[in-house]
């Protein structure tokens, strides 16, 4: 037994087994751009808010090993509107994230999944009536799923779905007020050094 220890030690700690390749191993940057959607749920009301716009994102990443990424991402999700008794109701979410992605390297393929928090900015106003801007920030949590494909070494296509859950008080109770959430399917690329 104890002869096949240090073999089975060596093997482990052998790159293989730390499924380090060089080819994927890196720091990367990249952008995405797809359909932003923003829902917010005020459960005391039937004014509950739903709409979409162009969002995008910026990407700074490193790969530490095939299967095990970290990002920090900024994303804009747009502009999103609703109506409500005649009034349109406007706002605009930022996010700045920092999460972990589990890669699962499948030859030229990656499918990934996210998890992070994001530090989230909403901006909220009627249009077209003064006094009536509101805005809230917040720590929140954030997931996602996604696959990409690497034609070339250095260079990744993906498509990606994101979730961040936002815990919006919309009647200043202290208390969430329903399934408030920004989410955005996104197209695009990233760079590798």
């Amino acid at each position: 037994m104890r002869r096949l220890l240090l073999p089975l030690v060596l093997l482990a700690a052998s790159p293989a087994a730390m499924a380090i390749d060089p080819e994927l191993q890196g720091l990367y940057i990249g952008g995405g751009i797809g359909e932003a959607t923003v829902e917010l749920e005020n459960e005391d009301s039937f004014a509950d808010f739903k709409g979409d716009d162009t969002g995008y994102k910026f990407i700074l990443g490193y790969r530490i090993i095939d299967w095990v990424a970290v990002e920090l991402n900024y994303a804009r999700y747009g502009e999103a509107e609703d109506e409500f008794l005649g009034f349109t109701i406007e706002n605009e979410f930022t996010a700045l994230s920092v999460s972990a992605l589990g890669m699962l390297p499948l030859g030229q393929w990656d499918l990934f999944g996210r998890a992070g928090i994001a530090n989230v900015e909403g901006d909220f106003r009627v249009v077209n009536l003064p006094g009536s801007a509101d805005s809230d920030d917040n720590i929140e949590p954030m997931f996602g799923l996604g696959a990409q494909f690497r034609p070339m070494p250095n260079l990744g296509l993906r498509v990606e779905w994101e979730l961040i859950s936002l815990d919006i008080d919309d009647d200043d109770d202290d208390d969430r007020d329903g399934d408030d959430w920004v989410d955005m399917i996104s197209f695009g690329v990233t760079y590798k050094f």
